[in-house]
């Protein structure tokens, strides 16, 4: 019966290793790790860099009729509230124009009332203006690139019954061109702007 019984058990310890070797066989050859691998595909894998916001369209605006210290305000203001602006000066654009004007008023109630007889005259395009003398007023009844054409302006001014208009050049003003975003300058530079009677703005040059 022992010799039996030794066969038994040898084989059910054949079983037991047969067993065992068909349940962790694979990991021993290296087959999990190979599956792994090919699953992982590391030579198709690529890295993706964060998307990039979208750069704001990039614009500019040919500016006119602003002196030096207007400038100085206007660099101020845009600084402080459009900073994504850059303002640059338009060189060989400084040139003198001329205006019709009615100068040196004394206070704002007598240039109302030159303005109510120039209405009466049927002059209608005046423009209130402050000089730079405080409290000092003028009436601008034009401006013009030459003083030819501001001269015969005054001309006809004087068939309305116009006298005391006279042809002054203004100051000489610089050009300046403001670059940036285009929503800040098609909405913000409009406002900051609002406070200079004389700006203009404009669209840039081609060669700007």
């Amino acid at each position: 019966m022992k010799p039996l019984r030794a066969i038994v058990i040898l084989l059910v310890l054949a079983n037991l290793l047969l067993f065992a070797r068909g349940q962790f066989g694979d990991f021993e050859e290296g087959r999990e790790p190979k599956r792994l691998a090919s699953q992982l595909s590391p030579e198709k894998l690529r890295l993706v860099s964060p998307a990039t916001p979208p750069v704001a369209p990039q614009a500019c605006r040919l500016l006119t009729g602003l002196n030096p210290e207007e400038l100085l305000l206007l660099k101020a203001e845009v600084g402080e509230k459009a900073p994504g602006l850059e303002l640059v000066v338009k060189s060989g654009q400084e040139s003198p124009d001329y205006g019709v004007l009615i100068a040196h008023l004394p206070n704002r109630q007598a240039a109302e009332k030159k303005l109510s007889e120039l209405k009466r005259l049927g002059v209608t395009d005046a423009i209130l203006m402050q000089e730079e003398d405080p409290g000092r007023f003028a009436i601008s009844l034009g401006l013009f690139n030459s003083e030819p054409a501001a001269q015969e302006h005054l001309k006809s001014l004087a068939k309305h019954g116009v006298r005391s208009a006279e042809v002054l050049p203004r100051r000489k003003h610089q050009q300046w061109l403001a670059r940036g975003p285009a929503d800040l300058l098609g909405k913000r530079l409009p406002e900051l702007l609002a406070v200079f009677p004389g700006a203009g703005i404009s669209e840039c040059p081609a060669d700007h």
